[in-house]
């Protein structure tokens, strides 16, 4: 008689799985499993991500759990038709013509002034490069304008920024790399930079040092404690605050430590420190170094930002033995530390064609989220990084942009196969805005589910081929299933996902999963907001 339960209980709830199955829903039947030893309680999934409204970008695999018929593809930067959009053409700037060129520091989009700021270097014979700035209303038309606050090149009339120290007052002999803090200061600090330079008692200035400035104007910079040997060359420190570590973290090129001084030509990779106050700085640590890469073993510097909760690197990748070029690529980090480096072999600012005012080398870009744009000022130029006497038309440096639409660094792609059918479930989140947007194009079809974050277990019953089998389901919500969506279709930023006139909203406060399904599509991001 128990025997006959028995099996009646497992065919049971074999059916009933199979109408789950069939019907877009599991219907789980009763915690039986005819063995002290098999315990069907619910399977938990691992802890909600909590990311509030920050949008989650596809650079990694962060916040998904699976996936299917989908590869990673690097977004296309378009470079601006009328590059070079700055060049050493002032007046004051003979110097640069006669040398290098000039030198991207930063660019930043001020919104109270509503212009776009930028400082550079002109370069010079020998050392002493000068800081200097621009500004343009709409990031393509440049103006150099008459500062009148040092006397440079035997006039009063140029855009020469001014150091101010203890030795007193001078055309600034650096440049000015912005570390990006976005916590209220006092107006007098508004901006703070490192690459000021530090004069010795005697008048000459500190070599292989960068110093740390403050400026309340961004054009007259006063020196403050603290600074960090800046490694052979430079290295163009990288500087930026954590508010999770509540902590400056530095990235730069280091030539400290080497395998071998006599027999190596050069090693160049990047390192990491943190401070709380840009004074001290923990030991060096060894972050990101491709020497074993064939391709492109050294990394000139490196531009960090974080943005959307992951670091974003933008390293200068050199390939200083053979062809002597530069090239700016994308690696990703979740912690500073470990960062994953999806694209090896394809730059995201590449050199330009042969002839191009960029054909050899593009150096240390500046990201400014603008207008629905990722824009990334570069310097470009077309002298080979590994010879020396190149002719003095490849050795000017000058100043370009290019863009990607927003958000598009790195997106998840269907694959040709199957159809170009893909999917993609999410690790457990918790839901705390009202509806949902997806970054995305969108050339067939694209549809969401809403999924819970336990599933049960089940004895599906007894099967000749292999006895009892334990079956789980997930939950799923009615009214959330895939049939229930609105189809998304099209190019958006922003496709707004609804289940017929009901939103994520429904949800806020809970963890769920979201299950995407779709064909022929990229995916870039999503946000719940």
């Amino acid at each position: 008689m128990r025997g006959t339960q028995i099996s009646r209980l497992g065919r049971l709830a074999l059916l009933l799985a199979t109408l789950g199955v069939l019907f877009g829903s599991i219907v789980f039947a009763k915690e039986y499993s005819g063995s002290p030893y098999v315990k069907l309680k619910p399977l938990q999934s691992e802890p909600p991500l909590r990311f509030g409204n920050k949008k989650q970008l596809f650079v990694d695999n962060h916040v998904l759990c699976a996936w299917g018929n989908v590869k990673r593809v690097q977004g296309k930067l378009q470079k601006h038709p009328e590059n070079p959009l700055l060049k050493p053409d002032a007046a004051w700037e003979e110097t640069a013509r006669k040398s290098w060129g000039i030198q991207l520091g930063t660019a930043v989009y001020d919104a109270d002034a509503k212009h776009f700021k930028m400082w550079y270097q002109i370069e010079q014979h020998t050392s002493g490069n000068v800081a200097a700035y621009a500004y343009s209303k709409d990031g393509v038309k440049w103006v150099k304008p008459h500062l009148g606050l040092v006397e440079y090149a035997g006039t009063m009339k140029n855009n020469v920024l001014r150091h101010v120290d203890r030795l007193g007052k001078r055309p600034l002999e650096g440049s000015i790399y912005l570390i990006v803090d976005p916590r209220e200061r006092p107006q007098q600090r508004k901006y703070l930079s490192t690459g000021i330079p530090v004069y010795h008692d005697d008048g000459t200035k500190f070599g292989g040092w960068a110093g740390m400035g403050y400026s309340s104007d961004g054009l007259t910079w006063h020196s403050m404690p603290g600074g960090l040997r800046a490694g052979a060359g430079g290295g163009n420190a990288s500087i930026v605050w954590d508010q999770n570590l509540q902590k400056y973290v530095l990235f730069h090129r280091q030539l400290t430590e080497q395998a071998d001084r006599e027999t190596i030509d050069s090693e160049r990779y990047v390192v990491r420190q943190e401070s709380e106050e840009l004074i001290d700085w923990s030991p060096r640590q060894t972050v990101f170094n491709p020497m074993m890469d064939e391709r492109r073993p050294e990394v000139e510097s490196m531009r960090v930002y974080l943005y959307e909760g992951f670091y974003l690197g933008i390293p200068s990748m050199l390939d200083n033995l053979v062809h002597g070029d530069v090239e700016q690529h994308l690696i990703i980090s979740r912690d500073g530390y470990r960062w994953d480096y999806p694209f090896p072999d394809e730059a995201f600012i590449p050199k330009g064609k042969d002839g191009q005012w960029d054909d050899n080398v593009v150096w240390f870009p500046c990201m400014i989220v603008h207008n629905n744009k990722m824009l990334f000022y570069y310097g470009g130029a077309r002298y080979r990084h590994n010879v020396n006497g190149e002719s003095l038309d490849k050795r000017q440096i000058k100043i370009g942009m290019g863009w990607v639409s927003l958000d598009r660094l790195m997106g998840l792609q269907t694959r040709k196969r199957m159809d170009g059918k893909g999917a993609l479930l999410t690790r457990p989140f918790v839901v705390e805005g009202d509806d949902l947007y997806i970054n995305a194009e969108v050339n067939g079809e694209l549809r969401v589910e809403v999924i819970g974050t336990t599933a049960r277990q089940v004895d599906t019953g007894g099967k000749a081929h292999m006895g009892h089998y334990i079956a789980a389901g997930e939950q799923e919500y009615d009214g959330f299933r895939r049939g229930d969506c609105n189809a998304v279709t099209g190019n958006s930023l922003a496709h707004r996902v609804r289940w017929n006139d009901r939103s994520i909203g429904h949800f806020k406060g809970k963890a769920v999963r979201l299950r995407l399904i779709f064909n022929d599509t990229c995916i870039w991001a999503f946000q719940v907001k």
